[in-house]
This record gives C-alpha cells, sequence and structure tokens, in this order.
C-alpha cells in the first residue's frame, strides 16, 4: 500500500510544519497587539474625557459669617444669602483703604498690602487709574527705607447703596519708631458687587466687591 500513495508535497509539508511551530506565536503577537491598541484607545478617550470634565468645573463660593467671639452666624451659597450686607461691604472697604495706604519696612508684607488692594480693582474704572497715579509718585518700598504710616479706619458711612464715605487716620513714624506726623483723611468710594468665579478671586476678594471709583482729601 506504501508504494501507491501519492508522494508528499515538500512545500506543503514546510508549510504545515512552519504553521505548527510558529503560528501560535504569530497569533499571539497578534492578539497582544490589539489589546495594546484597544488599550492606547481607551487611556486617550480617558485623558480627554477629564480634559473636557476640567473645563465643565465651576467653583461655588460657600461664605460663613462669623461674630465677633468667631461663632458661625451666618452660612449658605451666594444664591443663598445678602452679597451687599452693610457690615460685609465696610469692613472689606477698611480693609482697603489700610491696605493701599500702609506702609511697612518688610518688602514681602508690602506687596502683600498692594495685592489686596488691586484686588478689589478692575482696569477699566476710574479707581484703577488714581491708584496707579498714586503708586507712581508715592512709592511705599521708597519711602520705607525712611518712615512707616499705620492707618486707623475711624468711621465709615453709607451714603447711599452703592457709596460709602471712608475716615482714617495716618501715624507717620520714622525707622527708629518716633511718632512724625499724624494726619486725617476721608474719601468717598464707590462700589459695585460681581460674584466671584475663581478661587484666585475668592482668595482675595471673597465677596466680589470693586471699588469702581474713589477719592480723598486730607482734612484739616
Amino acid at each position: 500500500m506504501a508504494a501507491n500513495r501519492a508522494p508528499e508535497n515538500p512545500y506543503l509539508a514546510a508549510r504545515q510544519e512552519w504553521t505548527e511551530r510558529y503560528g501560535s506565536y504569530v497569533k499571539a503577537a497578534a492578539a497582544w497587539r490589539i489589546v495594546g491598541v484597544l488599550g492606547l484607545a481607551m487611556a486617550v478617550i480617558g485623558f480627554g474625557y477629564s480634559m473636557y470634565l476640567s473645563t465643565r468645573v465651576r467653583l461655588v463660593p460657600y461664605i460663613v459669617e462669623v461674630d465677633k467671639l468667631g461663632t458661625a452666624v451666618t452660612a449658605g451659597f451666594p444664591q443663598q444669602i445678602e452679597y451687599a450686607d452693610v457690615r460685609v461691604v465696610r469692613a472689606t472697604l477698611g480693609n482697603f483703604v489700610t491696605s493701599f495706604r500702609s506702609i511697612t519696612p518688610d518688602a514681602v508684607v508690602q506687596k502683600q498690602y498692594i495685592d489686596r488692594t488691586y484686588a478689589l480693582l478692575r482696569t477699566s474704572d476710574p479707581s484703577t487709574e488714581k491708584v496707579n497715579t498714586w503708586f507712581r509718585g508715592n512709592s511705599p518700598f521708597e519711602k520705607a527705607k525712611a518712615a512707616t504710616v499705620a492707618i486707623e479706619v475711624n468711621n465709615i458711612v453709607a451714603l447711599s447703596n452703592q457709596t460709602y464715605q471712608i475716615d482714617w487716620t495716618e501715624y507717620e513714624r520714622d525707622r527708629k519708631g518716633k511718632e512724625t506726623g499724624t494726619r486725617r483723611f476721608r474719601g468717598i468710594a464707590t462700589v459695585t458687587i460681581t460674584a466671584p468665579q475663581d478661587e484666585a478671586t475668592i482668595r482675595l476678594n471673597p465677596i466680589g466687591l470693586y471699588v469702581r471709583d474713589f477719592d480723598w482729601t486730607a482734612q484739616l
């Protein structure tokens, strides 16, 4: 019977031999390539979706009002509480005047004063140009080389729901601590309130109060 069998095709035999020996490796490699491509695609989709979500995040301020002892009195989101509470506006304006007019020999603290001042100013408002002009002619860093100025806010009166009168006293001392002068000032500030939209604004201007216009004069 062996004499009647057709002779084996050497090419087919070689192909069968190659398939048996290496075919499984090729299939495994192809499968892993598919897994790798799918994994990369999922990573790209996940990263893209995360970037999309990051652009959709909106920070909602949560404000807590405390009394003199530090006990929480009122709390809530901006849409739940009154932004233009006169007490909060007065305190914010008092801090504005103190930051604007104080002079200290500590350059780091002085820069913080300036940052707090400009946190309540907007580029397009007249108050910003007036403050810029003052700083150009009265550098607090230069004056601090010879003197310091401490601020005492004496009174803040609401003239309307947008305009406030601020009275304060400035105590000037030389670098040895000796008082060299006392002057009283009166300022008129016109304000507007815009809800803050980002964390940087909330840190320096939590209620979103901006001084639109500000004039001040020395009192005799």
